[in-house]
C-alpha cells in the first residue's frame, strides 16, 4: 500500500535541515503518543521531496513551499489506519520547526513491478554493521563498494523481516549491485548517519525478501524515513 500525502505553506518557509523527526510527529498524531511508543515496530517507510528551488544551509532549507511525503507499507490494516488517520487531517496544519503547512491531499498511489528487483532510492539507505566499536558514522555504516557490505545489508534486511513478518525467510542467493550511488551525510537526531542513494539490482531466490525490501523499505530506520524505494 502506497499513499503521497502533499503539504503546503503560504510561502516559502525555512524548516531545520533534521526535518525528518517533524514527519515522525505526523504519525504520532496519528497513532497517538502512547501507542506510538509502545510498539516500536514501524512497519513502513517514508520519503520527503521539497522541490527543485529549495537552498541547503549548514542548519536549515530554506525557500520550501511544499512537502510531498510518500508512504509505504506491506502491512494492509496499518496502511489503512494511516490513510485514514491522514485524512482525518486533510486541512489542518503541522509544524516543521517554526514553519506551518496545511495538509492538503492524501492519494493512493500504484505498486511497480518490484519483482525484477531493479530499484532507485526516493530517500537515503542505511546499512549498519552488525557489530561496530565506535559510533562514528563511517565506523558504524557501511556504503557499496565497501568491505562486507553486502553481507551486512543482507543481516540488516533479515532483522527487520523477523520482527515486522515473525518469521525468517529462507534465501540461499543473493547479492547486490548498482549502476551508480552517491554517499549522504544526514543530521538526524542530534547526530549523523551515514547513507547512499543510487539505483541498484537486488538478486535473490526468494521473491518474499524483494517484495519486503519495496514495501517495507531497504536496510534500517525505515520508519524514520529512510530506504524508501521506487521501481527503476
Amino acid at each position: 500500500m502506497r499513499f503521497l500525502v502533499k503539504m503546503e505553506s503560504q510561502r516559502g518557509e525555512k524548516i531545520p535541515i533534521d526535518y525528518r523527526r517533524r514527519l515522525i510527529s505526523l504519525m504520532k498524531r496519528v497513532f497517538g503518543v502512547r501507542e506510538f511508543l509502545e510498539n516500536p515496530v514501524r512497519p513502513y517507510t517514508f520519503a520527503v521531496y521539497l522541490g527543485k528551488g529549495v537552498v541547503f544551509e549548514e542548519e536549515t532549507i530554506s525557500g520550501v513551499k511544499f512537502i510531498n511525503l510518500r508512504i509505504s507499507t506491506g502491512d494492509p490494516v496499518y496502511g489503512l489506519r494511516l490513510y485514514n488517520g491522514l485524512s482525518s487531517l486533510k486541512g489542518k496544519t503541522h509544524k516543521i520547526g517554526d514553519a506551518e503547512f496545511v495538509i492538503k491531499e492524501i492519494k493512493l498511489e500504484k505498486e511497480g513491478d518490484w519483482s525484477k528487483g531493479s530499484f532507485k532510492s526516493l530517500s537515503p539507505v542505511v546499512v549498519e554493521k552488525p557489530v561496530f566499536s565506535q559510533d562514528s558514522p563511517k565506523a558504524r555504516y557501511l556504503i557499496p563498494m565497501e568491505e562486507g557490505f553486502e553481507d551486512a545489508l543482507l543481516e540488516n534486511i533479515l532483522r527487520r523481516f523477523r520482527v515486522i513478518k515473525g518469521y525468517e525467510p529462507k534465501i540461499e542467493e543473493f547479492s547486490f549491485s548498482f549502476k551508480y550511488f552517491k554517499e549522504e551525510f544526514i543530521k538526524h537526531y542530534g547526530g549523523h548517519i551515514r547513507a547512499f542513494l543510487g539505483r541498484f539490482r537486488i538478486n535473490t531466490d526468494n521473491p518474499e525478501v524483494l517484495r519486503f525490501v519495496y514495501q517495507y523499505g531497504l536496510g534500517l530506520r525505515t520508519g524514520q524515513g529512510f530506504g524508501y524505494l521506487e521501481v527503476d
